[in-house]
C-alpha cells in the first residue's frame, strides 16, 4: 500500500497504522458522522467515503465485533498469524543465503513458534505442589486444648 493519503488523490497527510486503525473502527461504529470523523483525523468527508470503501472489508469485520477491540485485526486471528509465519519460512528457505547458520536458526525459530501457536507443545513448566506442615517447637498442643 502506498499510503492512505493517496486514497482519493489528495494530498492530505498520510495516515499512520494506528490511525487507519481508529478510522476503520470509527466508521464500523457509526456513532458519529461522517463530516465529525474527517474533522478528527484532519481529512474531508471525501477521503472517509473512499477510506470506508477500500477498507470495507476490514470494517465489516469490525461492525460484526465490535465489543471485541482485536476486531478486524488480521493478527489476532491464529490462521493469519499462521499463513504469515508459513509466508517468512518460505522466504528464508527460498533465500540465496538459506544455508547460513542465521537464516536455519530464523526458520528453526518459525517451526518452534507456529508449533507453539497450534499448542503442539508441552508446557514450558511443571508445578509440583507439596504439602506442608507446620511444626511449632517448644509448644505442647495437647495442653492447649
Amino acid at each position: 500500500m502506498s499510503g492512505d493519503s493517496e486514497v482519493n488523490g489528495s494530498d492530505q497527510r498520510k495516515l499512520t497504522p494506528f490511525d487507519r486503525r481508529q478510522l476503520q473502527r470509527a466508521i464500523a461504529e457509526g456513532e458519529r458522522k461522517r463530516a465529525d470523523i474527517a474533522r478528527d483525523f484532519g481529512v474531508t468527508r471525501s477521503y472517509i467515503t473512499h477510506f470506508a470503501k477500500r477498507y470495507a472489508r476490514e470494517i465489516d469485520d469490525i461492525r460484526r465485533d465490535i465489543g471485541n477491540a482485536y476486531a478486524g485485526l488480521w493478527i489476532a486471528d491464529k490462521e493469519s498469524r499462521v499463513v504469515a509465519y508459513q509466508t517468512e519460512y518460505a522466504m528464508a528457505l527460498g533465500s540465496d543465503k538459506a544455508t547460513h547458520h542465521e537464516w536455519i536458526k530464523a526458520r528453526t525459530q518459525i517451526l518452534h513458534i507456529v508449533a507453539e501457536e497450534l499448542g503442539q507443545l508441552p508446557p514450558r513448566a511443571t508445578v509440583a505442589v507439596m504439602p506442608v506442615v507446620h511444626v511449632i517447637e517448644g509448644v505442647d498442643l495437647e495442653a492447649l486444648k
